[in-house]
């Protein structure tokens, strides 16, 4: 049976059929649809809303869509309890109104298969419409898929439209089977930047349109932790590191971002999505652990791997004005990098590295260790080379059991300080960017468009072509 819709131009209705317009709440139907359901389809002046004749209003003219979807549920559950018509959904809200079809269209989701509710061709199309996403499938297998395009769960949440986003380690480490909690079936990243397509009614600090950067901790704001700033553990359901781990993640065409208000900051004028793109994660990690190793003016800091997220950390503390700061990196591209873009940072090997931090260090060793590796001999590396009394701040994710070899270590009094970040410093991490503080667009060696995400992943993970960080653009653009 050949598939109805809604046609572009109604003048006549059979028996049982119900023509579905735009109204306004003040039921003042002078114009477009509203005129017609009013002169031809007993659409009554002064009701803005429900079933009037051989009519039904929606009011389309008092806000946004978020404040229009409770009056497409109504007429939803009216059009389910009522099989004995057949309603004529026309284009509402797309034309006096001025939104546009992939606004109001998901509105209709529910609507999509019900027998008796016949929607326009527009409509139907973005409802059937799919999206690419990359997919965790099972351990050592992600795939690009074919999902739904997401919709709004909770009056808290907003869609965004994926403009940029990246690949990190920590999708590697679920690829490999190292994150126990992430669930096979959800699309992979966290590092994303986009466009707000819809918003819940309980969302406040964005609307559609805005340029948004996604946090990488989905956070309630309202417990015990996150009023205290440890929003890594917020006690919600969602809470913490779900993005692309729990819940679907952004290296897709769109994403659900739930607590939109507190997972989301709008991009200032001016800023890139390249400059903005790290905000929300390995940005956020950096300034998270410059934070917390209590950084003064002229310490001597040490920050173990030059990958992507430790060069976030090296660029963060800079921010705290130490004395001087020291990167131990193995790999001779990654050092090499960090010479060529930041060469008042002193660069050495593991082998030399407690050597250089005692000739740069007025008491014993480094103020402050950031540990950015996680590898065995980072770990041990750390704590040997930081000064007594010193902060070592394990920023690193590892994939086994460390040692802590607390006879070797006695008397040393160190504070050690881990975890996952606490990522609440978006907004200010931006406003940085936009100052021209911070810059993080060199780490952007290669681009690729979502359809050949696959290749992406295959030179991040293995390393190739002095990779440090990949930026995935949406399938129609490279």
């Amino acid at each position: 049976m050949e598939k109805r819709y809604t046609p572009e131009f109604i003048t006549e209705l059979q028996p049982g059929e119900i023509f579905v317009f735009g109204s306004n709440l003040a039921g003042a139907h002078g114009g477009g649809a509203a005129r017609i359901a009013y002169t031809e389809f007993g659409a009554v002046w002064g009701q803005g809303t429900g079933l009037q004749g051989q009519s039904y209003g929606i009011p389309t003219m008092h806000g946004g869509v978020d404040a229009i979807k409770p009056y497409v549920d109504e007429f939803i559950a009216f059009a389910e309890r009522h099989r004995e018509f057949t309603f004529l959904v026309t284009r509402i809200g797309c034309g006096i109104a001025g939104f546009r079809d992939e606004e109001i269209a998901p509105l209709f989701r529910a609507a999509a298969e019900m027998e008796n509710v016949i929607l326009p061709r527009e409509f139907a199309e973005v409802i059937g419409r799919k999206m690419l996403a990359y997919t965790y499938v099972e351990k050592g297998h992600f795939e690009l898929m074919e999902k739904d395009i997401p919709k709004l769960l909770d009056p808290r949440d907003a869609i965004v439209k994926v403009t940029l986003a990246s690949i990190c380690t920590s999708d590697l480490h679920i690829k490999q089977g190292c994150v126990p909690r992430a669930v096979p079936g959800i699309t992979v990243g966290h590092e994303i930047v986009g466009i707000v397509e819809h918003t819940g009614c309980d969302v406040h600090k964005v609307r559609p349109g805005d340029r948004v950067a996604v946090n990488v901790e989905t956070f309630c704001g309202e417990c015990f932790f996150c009023r205290h700033g440890y929003v890594n553990n917020c006690s919600d359901p969602d809470g913490g590191w779900s993005v692309g781990c729990r819940i679907d993640g952004g290296q897709a065409e769109y994403i659900r971002v739930p607590h939109a208000d507190r997972g989301l900051s709008l991009i200032p004028d001016g800023v890139s999505d390249g400059q903005a793109l790290f905000a929300g994660d390995i940005l956020a990690t950096g300034y998270w652990a410059a934070k917390i190793s209590e950084i003064r003016e002229g310490d001597t800091v040490l920050v173990i791997g030059a990958g992507p997220t430790g060069i976030c950390s090296m660029l963060c503390s800079m921010l705290k004005h130490p004395g001087k700061i020291i990167v131990c990196e193995k790999d001779r591209e990654r050092a090499d990098f960090v010479r060529e873009h930041y060469p008042s940072v002193l660069v050495t090997g593991p082998e030399h590295c407690r050597e250089l931090v005692l000739e740069n260090s007025a008491h014993g060793g480094a103020d402050a260790v950031m540990e950015v590796a996680g590898s065995n001999d980072s770990f041990r590396l750390a704590w040997e080379c930081a000064r007594p009394n010193a902060i070592v701040t394990i920023v690193a994710m590892y994939d086994s059991p460390q040692i802590l070899p607390l006879p070797d270590m006695y008397g040393k009094n160190l504070i050690f300080k881990t975890g996952g970040v606490d990522g609440c410093d978006c907004d200010e991490i931006l406003r940085l960017i936009s100052q021209g503080v911070l810059d993080t667009t060199p780490l952007i060696t290669h681009r690729f468009p979502l359809d050949r995400i696959g290749e992406a992943y295959r030179i991040f993970e293995n390393r190739e072509d002095g990779v440090i960080k990949i930026a995935v653009s949406p399938p129609e653009t490279v």
